[in-house]
């Protein structure tokens, strides 16, 4: 009889480690991706974070601030100063417009007053008193309609890229009349201390490239 129930006995270990072997299976199974790592983070979590953090390093910075966001914000206030200088000083032209870190600057031409050129400053949503001074050269003049927000966007957003920068200061946007009377879009990004500029066409498309020094 003894090895009758040694055998059983054998039996029934046998049958117990197998048990836990299956329970000890369908725990590791439990803790295949979604489930939280020492970290408390998931592996798909970890995945997506790695990729949005590739994503966002290869984007130029302008200022600290993806240069994207730069533009459409540069864009949103010359579009602001071209609709409040219409309605301030009606259908004049254009030298000079620029638009630098915390001001924009309006030269232009009344008709009436063709040998005038007059300079305001658009602050807190509004147009100083222009001051007048003999206008230099008789060069082409541009209407503010001719100005358009939307190329400043796009060549604000690709000067860092045409520049080869990664990581920029705002020098300064200007946009004044070329030989033929056509908008063209000059964007200054400093580097350390110097500047880089890159001029476009009114249809934004690349003129000229001058690198930082």
């Amino acid at each position: 009889m003894l090895p009758l129930a040694r055998s059983r006995r054998s039996a029934l270990v046998t049958a117990a480690l197998v048990a836990a072997l299956v329970v000890a299976g369908c725990g590791a199974d439990a803790t295949q991706p979604g489930s939280e790592d020492s970290s408390g983070a998931t592996s798909t979590t970890t995945t997506s974070a790695s990729s949005s953090a590739t994503i966002d390093d290869e984007t130029p910075l302008i200022d600290g601030e993806p240069a994207p966001t730069v533009a459409l914000a540069l864009s949103e206030r010359l579009a602001a100063a071209l609709a409040s200088a219409t309605d301030e000083f009606g259908d004049v032209e254009v030298d000079l417009l620029q638009l630098d870190p915390d001001s924009t600057s309006l030269y232009f031409v009344d008709p009436a007053e063709p040998d005038t050129r007059n300079r305001s400053e658009y602050l807190d949503a509004a147009w100083s008193s222009p001051v007048g001074a003999p206008r230099p050269g008789t060069q082409p003049l541009l209407p503010l309609d001719a100005i358009d927000p939307e190329v400043l966007r796009r060549v604000v957003e690709a000067a860092p890229v045409v520049l080869e920068s990664g990581l920029s200061r705002l020098g300064h946007v200007s946009i004044s009349p070329d030989e033929s009377g056509q908008a063209e879009y000059l964007v200054a990004l400093a580097f350390g201390t110097s500047l880089g500029r890159a001029t476009f066409d009114a249809a934004g498309e690349v003129r000229e490239v001058e690198p930082a020094s």
